[in-house]
């Protein structure tokens, strides 16, 4: 693993974020870049899954090609994002979504930041421009799920 890992995830430095939803449709004060804007007071909330599309996603496109070595999420327990699989774009936003076979998360239900390291081989693994992490359920009821912090680290 690469030792000079910088957090790609800044949105200093351009990155953006959208994911399924939104809670109350209130983007400002739920909306996805507040998982990355490093404000503990802040956090992306999902909004109830519909029963015919329960299916949540979280996307971070970095608008340029990056490394990616590793993933730390702060959920809120109780709203954990559970079953996820991270899909990776290697070209422009025209580009198909592709599994990332090198990153898997499998998070706990828990209010702790949870650390995801890939298992890519820095020489040999692919950059991407863009990362979407889609959760198969939720440890919520309701299906919602909250992330108050979702850091990106690794190279570019």
């Amino acid at each position: 693993m690469a030792t000079d890992l910088v957090r790609l995830s800044c949105t200093s430095k351009g990155t953006t974020a959208r994911a399924s939803s939104t809670w109350k449709h209130d983007t400002r004060k739920f909306g996805p870049l507040n998982a990355l804007n490093n404000n503990t007071e802040d956090a992306w909330k999902s909004a109830q899954s519909e029963e015919n599309d329960p299916l949540a996603y979280f996307e971070i496109d970095f608008h340029r090609p990056v490394q990616v070595n590793e993933l730390r999420i702060q959920y809120q327990g109780g709203f954990v994002g559970m079953d996820c699989i991270v899909y990776q774009k290697s070209g422009d936003e025209t580009s198909d979504w592709e599994e990332c076979e090198d990153l898997f998360i499998d998070p706990i239900d828990s209010n702790e930041v949870q650390t995801f390291e890939s298992e890519a081989d820095d020489a040999t693994s692919d950059k991407c421009s863009a990362l979407r992490i889609e959760f198969g359920r939720s440890t919520d009821f309701y299906g919602r799920i909250v992330i108050y912090s979702l850091e990106v680290w690794g190279t570019e």
